[in-house]
């Protein structure tokens, strides 16, 4: 195979590769939109979970509080009745 065949042969190869590449690139790009479509249909469910589990902690604070206090009644009703060892 002479010089000329050769790079005739070399041209090929790299347009077959180019349009290998344009294939992948065009795939690529498909499947990145449709996990873009698919982030933006997660992202509100995702942020009522956030707001629902900031709620919650909140409760949990509240609650701990109540605790917390309810805690320091028993133990001022047991220091009245004397249930407790000093």
């Amino acid at each position: 195979m002479g010089w000329p065949a050769q790079f005739a042969g070399d041209i090929l190869a790299a347009v077959d590769n180019t349009d290998r590449c344009y294939a992948l690139v065009q795939r690529l790009y498909a499947e990145f939109v449709e996990m873009r479509r698919e982030l933006s249909a997660i992202a509100v469910p995702l942020a009522a979970i956030e707001r629902h589990q900031a709620a919650m902690a909140g409760d949990i604070a509240r609650i701990d509080g109540a605790i917390d206090r309810i805690r320091e009644d028993v133990s001022r009703i047991k220091r009245r009745l004397d249930l407790v060892d000093v």
